[in-house]
């Protein structure tokens, strides 16, 4: 974790440090932004991906460094953050496709799943936006799909790429029992203790005791921890059956 950052914070709160060093040991890219839209955190696996080290970006607007667009090359990134508003309005952010870099040879799409991290007060909190990139396959893929292509099986014509035919490695059911299976998904989906234990019907104190289970069981330290390891290993669903994303992506760990 980067010690410089935590005692020149100018704007918002102090970042958790807990959340911090997750991120730092993670070889998966993610950054965190502040309530004011300032970067607080940029881990060494984005770094190498973006290809920005920490000390260019630190403190910096997030939509200056990004400068991010959306699959038909329209500006998504601006001053005016729809993110970061709905995140103040307590609003689900659901994942989304954003492309990276100021010229085509650097162009990277990558998803992004946004997890609201709560600080001192409710209005003080800090973004972590995860980042998987896209390959040059995925990003075809969803670009002949937008234009009307299928995918095979379907009555009409259809689309389907040649390629080798390999075989496709599903992921490991994780360690938990059904009720530790459905927990999990509800914080992935951005559930607090509170209202998951009213929405399934059982004391607050289950549900302390199913999360504590889950994080031995799974060998994490925390819920962030967990609901990372979900997404990685496709526990975790989008609505449109995708691993990697969840249903109601906005933790608020």
């Amino acid at each position: 974790m980067n010690v410089r950052l935590i005692e020149n914070r100018k704007w918002g709160a102090e970042p958790n440090t807990e959340v911090l060093d997750v991120l730092a040991r993670s070889d998966t890219p993610a950054l965190a932004t502040d309530v004011t839209g300032h970067i607080v955190f940029w881990n060494r696996a984005a770094e190498r991906l973006l290809g920005r080290p920490t000390s260019q970006v630190l403190g910096r607007r997030c939509y200056d460094v990004l400068g991010g667009r959306d699959v038909y090359g329209n500006r998504y990134c601006h001053e005016n953050c729809s993110v970061l508003s709905m995140s103040r309005k307590g609003e689900p952010v659901q994942g989304f496709e954003l492309v990276l870099g100021s010229s085509p040879k650097q162009e990277q799409s990558v998803n992004v799943t946004v997890l609201k991290v709560g600080g001192s007060r409710p209005e003080l909190f800090t973004l972590v936006h995860v980042l998987q990139p896209i390959d040059g396959v995925g990003r075809l893929t969803r670009a002949l799909e937008r234009l009307g292509a299928t995918r095979p099986g379907n009555n009409h014509d259809s689309w389907e790429p040649v390629a080798n035919p390999r075989p496709v490695a599903l992921p490991k059911a994780p360690p938990l029992t059904e009720r530790e299976n459905e927990i999990l998904r509800w914080v992935a989906g951005g559930l607090q203790n509170k209202e998951i234990a009213q929405k399934l019907g059982i004391s607050l104190a289950t549900v302390r005791n199913h999360i504590h289970n889950i994080l031995e069981k799974l060998e994490v330290h925390s819920k962030l921890e967990a609901v990372s390891l979900a997404f990685r290993q496709g526990w975790v669903l989008a609505p449109n059956g995708e691993p990697g994303t969840a249903s109601e992506p906005m933790a608020r760990l």
